[in-house]
């Protein structure tokens, strides 16, 4: 498993959901979020999950709550192609910083930051 190049703060002690504190930060709270009830998403997993070995390769992924944001909900990138296509967009910006726009498209074939 390669670490995320999203979120920083993954030990099992301090990794919080991506989304939450995303929201947490726009109201002005930077402290503490709960450590538990998480998964492991991969921000951009493609048609039938086609890029997650390669979300997981290039280490895009993070943490969202079960509550929230895992499968089910209005707020749950499954089931809001808002929230989805925010992911992707967070996770494209990730690995051009990194890797350049060039190796995003040969990997992934779709420009999120186009919108």
């Amino acid at each position: 498993m390669a670490k995320s190049i999203i979120q920083a703060r993954t030990g099992p002690s301090e990794r919080e959901c991506y989304l939450c504190r995303e929201e947490a930060e726009r109201n002005g709270y930077y402290g503490e979020l709960c450590h538990t009830g998480l998964h492991k998403h991969h921000f951009v997993y493609g048609r039938l999950g086609a890029f997650r070995k390669k979300a997981e390769h290039y280490g895009l992924w993070g943490y969202v709550c079960e509550a929230r944001h895992h499968e089910h909900g209005p707020e749950a990138p499954h089931c809001n192609s808002k929230v989805d296509e925010h992911l992707k967009r967070v996770a494209q910006q990730a690995f051009e910083e990194k890797y350049g726009h060039d190796l995003w498209m040969q990997e992934f074939g779709r420009n999120y930051l186009e919108k």
